[in-house]
């Protein structure tokens, strides 16, 4: 984290503007130009109830956004025919293709990021890191400033927390992942050619390619008009900041249909907005926290076609002044965003009526999830099972990674029933057990997870019983 008392001067906010910029490191004597994100002008101070909360479930409708209109998703959906074909919307690189699941051989359609596996070869996904400092104000006076760039605020960490992305397993494809099938490359390539290993050819990959944005984009948010407000409690018993997701996400609409932040005439790279340590609560409920989102809606340059963005948080390792993770591991790093860019890979239009699945259990509570979010089927699993761990070389030192585990298509289709390969990097996550055959005992209302529910394990498992 990088926290920054009111009482210091922003010598950074005195920075003058440069050129045109594209770099994989950033740092504070060469960095791309500042941009200041609008101030709030009305409101009143938040009130934020039930405490922290990892990916709070009461927040689902705001963890994955579909802005796209009826005509755009039923076009999606018109596309989405024959096996592993690829997609002609103007967007990233996607293929469509299809499962048959239950009793009744319903039919599942879907879109996925990349290149046909069938066909084969190298499709590259290009990437916009675009970091966002938010400076925290009360009465306009700053009290924290939170960066993720190290432009601002000399990190804790030994580098910046988007220079380290940049190195991170997103983007390194140095890794050898255990398997089987084992196999080298980025975090996301290999979970996909894990889900496709039946079907993909030997030479099918997705990779993720990454340069930073044009610009530094810093936002103000004032405590007064509830644009932040603090909730306990963090290990060491602080209170920690956090954000309003309505004035956050105002922002980050702001940031990806800025004429000036992607090449005109384009909806193929992909923005990613990465904040340091901050995580938001929804207004309407005062609920709290979400760590990021990912979202589709019309293009920019392209109103026919589709952009696809994300945001994620990084919570660093270290503590900064006495502030600690209020999430332990979870959050930490790499781990939201590893979440927020798998769900992208296996659901860039978040739809609706597209990629429908049966409903299944998520964490502490049953709801029904009707897209394949990968990573919140194994969010609210214990350490051991959500989290994984990747130890690189950075240009500053060793440094350990932390991911998340992923489900697979293979979770969601449920076929095979037996012996598939449900979840990745680590395979063990999600059960291979077999499901219990004519089992019809409807899951609890207490638990929400029935002795049908084998198919999956702990708090993913769900229920596999009639009606399929």
């Amino acid at each position: 984290m990088r926290k920054l008392l009111g009482s210091l001067i922003i010598l950074a906010l005195a920075f003058s503007a440069m050129g045109a910029f594209a770099a994989n490191h950033l740092s504070p004597s060469d960095h791309p130009p500042i941009k200041y994100l609008p101030r709030t002008t009305g409101g009143s101070p938040a009130h934020i109830t039930g405490g922290l909360k990892y990916q709070n479930h009461s927040m689902q409708s705001l963890k994955a956004v579909n802005k796209l209109s009826p005509a755009m998703n039923a076009k999606i959906r018109a596309q989405q025919k024959g096996s592993f074909v690829n997609g002609k919307i103007d967007t990233i690189p996607y293929f469509n293709s299809y499962f048959l699941t239950g009793s009744r051989n319903s039919l599942y359609v879907y879109s996925m990021v990349g290149g046909s596996p069938t066909l084969g070869g190298t499709t590259t996904v290009p990437t916009e890191i675009v970091p966002l400092t938010s400076e925290l104000d009360f009465g306009g006076v700053p009290l924290y400033i939170f960066d993720p760039s190290g432009v601002f605020v000399h990190p804790a960490d030994q580098d910046s927390d988007v220079n380290l992305f940049a190195e991170g397993p997103i983007y390194d494809a140095t890794t050898t992942y255990p398997g089987p099938p084992a196999d080298t490359g980025q975090m996301l390539d290999t979970f996909h050619r894990a889900q496709f290993r039946k079907v993909r050819t030997a030479n099918w990959h997705t990779h993720l390619s990454s340069v930073f944005g044009p610009f530094l984009w810093y936002q103000f948010l004032e405590y007064n008009n509830g644009d932040w407000g603090f909730i306990c409690c963090d290990p060491n018993n602080n209170a920690v900041p956090v954000f309003n997701i309505n004035t956050i996400s105002t922002n980050f609409n702001t940031i990806v249909t800025d004429p000036l932040e992607l090449p005109a005439t384009t909806n193929n790279i992909l923005p990613v907005i990465v904040t340091d340590y901050l995580t938001a609560f929804d207004p309407s409920n005062g609920a709290c926290c979400e760590l990021g989102f990912h979202a589709a809606q019309a293009g920019v340059f392209d109103p026919s076609g589709v952009l696809v963005w994300t945001w994620g948080t990084w919570i660093p390792h270290n503590a900064d002044q006495g502030l600690l993770s209020p999430f332990g591991p979870f959050g930490q790093d790499t781990e939201v965003l590893t979440h927020e860019l798998g769900e992208i890979f296996d659901d860039p239009f978040v739809q609706v009526g597209g990629t429908l699945v049966p409903a299944w259990v998520d964490g502490s509570a049953s709801f029904p999830q009707g897209n394949m979010e990968v990573g919140d089927a194994i969010e609210a699993m214990t350490a051991a099972d959500a989290l994984y761990n990747v130890p690189l070389t950075t240009t500053t030192g060793p440094y350990t990674y932390t991911e998340q585990n992923l489900a697979t298509l293979e979770w969601f289709s449920r076929n095979p029933f037996n012996g598939g390969l449900y979840s990745w990097p680590n395979e063990g996550t999600l059960s291979h057990n077999a499901h219990p055959v004519g089992c019809t005992t409807p899951p609890s209302p207490i638990t929400g997870i029935s002795p049908c529910a084998l198919y999956g394990q702990g708090s993913a498992s769900f229920f596999f019983g009639p009606p399929f």
